[in-house]
């Protein structure tokens, strides 16, 4: 082994001690942008679309949680966040500012073209629906993972 890869060893050595015993990083959880909700449209047979636009350019972003409720302030603020029906996006990329398709439908089709994701619940007439952002959060002392969720979106009446 020569001078140089000995170095390399030793600085790679080092590295992996320093990570491995690192205690001093952020236990502030990152904040995601809520989306905002422009449109839902129904499309009949219990089957409604809704237009998105977002802008989520974190590697932690995972998708979004729709929430439906009787009046707008529970849409938007649910007793529990975790309740909504998630759509998770793939993660092939950073997620750029976009306008998304999102299909509405309790049935387990295959996504409509054009469609950015499809969210299997059924949405009521008349009531409201608010999105938001999920965020992935790990836990680095237990090693455990979950959704964090952002603030709430605008809401839309449901047609």
């Amino acid at each position: 082994m020569n001078l140089k890869q000995a170095n390399f060893a030793f600085s790679l050595l080092l590295t992996f001690v320093w990570v491995w015993n690192c205690t001093n990083y952020s236990t502030t959880a990152s904040v995601q942008a809520p989306p905002t909700l422009i449109s839902i449209t129904n499309n009949g047979n219990s089957n409604f679309t809704i237009k998105v636009r977002a802008q989520n350019p974190e590697f932690i972003f995972q998708g979004y949680r729709l929430y439906q409720a009787a009046t707008e302030s529970l849409a938007q603020n649910p007793t529990d966040t975790n309740l909504g029906t998630d759509c998770i996006l793939a993660q092939a990329s950073i997620v750029q500012p976009i306008e998304y398709t999102f299909e509405v439908d309790p049935t387990t089709k295959a996504n409509t073209a054009g469609v950015s994701c499809r969210i299997f619940a059924t949405l009521s007439p008349g009531s409201y629906i608010s999105m938001r952002t999920l965020g992935l959060a790990v836990n680095l002392q237990n090693s455990t993972s979950s959704y964090r969720v952002s603030l709430p979106s605008n809401t839309l009446i449901v047609p």
